[in-house]
């Protein structure tokens, strides 16, 4: 029997407001079920999908912060991860004027 291998592709961002949302159409699921049981063809897939997701995030400067990863669902084990930007600091309301 051939060894089962899913990839999850995730992608999401914190957008000029500050608010946190999934991107459109993630997370997404690559199984080797799916590809004749080819494990190197889903995590293909897989990454090809994540480089794909971070190239438009490089043409987005609308964000606080961008962050894309794919991760190996049956060890929990993250194969890639990109973050670009950061999150705002907030400004302290006890702070001294």
């Amino acid at each position: 029997m051939a060894k089962r291998e899913i990839y999850l592709v995730q992608a999401s961002i914190i957008d000029a407001n500050g608010t946190y949302s999934a991107l459109s159409g993630y997370p997404k699921l690559f199984d080797s079920k799916n590809y004749d049981n080819d494990t190197e063809k889903a995590l293909n897939r897989a990454r090809a999908d994540y480089h794909e997701v971070v190239g438009a995030f490089y043409k987005r400067d609308d964000r606080q912060l961008q962050y894309a990863g794919i991760m190996h669902i049956n060890t929990g084990a993250q194969i890639e991860a990109t973050v670009i930007g950061a999150v705002a600091d907030l400004p302290d309301p006890e702070a001294e004027e």
